[in-house]
């Protein structure tokens, strides 16, 4: 069997078309429900709830407040019987809860609406580690390339 003399290998191989591999296909898309959307969810549904509770409990005392007139004597508030003081302290209670409530509700919003926002998507994955041999043959060179990326 007799090979190729070198000056026509050289002018023969680098008119071969070396295959590439095929190419990977794309990645499969994010997932919406990521860890901090998961969270922004949980704290957004806790403060919701909040707010509720705390609408409840300012009803309640604004009921309390409007039963306090029957206990009172109008022209000072201050004299009540033993019903309109415990109507006062409940209004004043019921008020304070509503208020606490209400404050870390907004505060539970608003770090809901911080936490979907400073990372909605996952991280994308680096690239691949790729590896590639080639033959080199011409003019004075022969042997192998290999280029890499990582």
């Amino acid at each position: 069997m007799r090979s190729l003399p070198f000056f026509l290998a050289a002018l023969v191989l680098p008119s071969i078309a070396w295959a590439e591999p095929p190419a990977a296909p794309p990645p499969p898309p994010a997932p919406f429900w990521t860890g901090p959307r998961v969270a922004a969810a949980i704290v957004m549904t806790t403060s919701v709830g909040a707010i509720v509770a705390g609408a409840v409990y300012a009803a309640r005392s604004d009921e309390a407040n409007a039963a306090l007139k029957y206990h009172c004597l109008t022209s000072d508030p201050n004299q009540c019987d033993a019903e309109g003081y415990a109507l006062r302290g409940k209004a004043t209670t019921d008020g304070r809860v509503a208020t606490t409530a209400l404050g870390v509700g907004a505060a539970g919003v608003f770090l809901g609406l911080v936490l979907g926002w400073i990372n909605p998507e996952a991280h994308p994955s680096p690239a691949p580690v790729k590896v590639t041999v080639a033959p080199v043959v011409g003019g004075t060179m022969q042997g192998i390339v290999v280029m890499g990326r990582f």
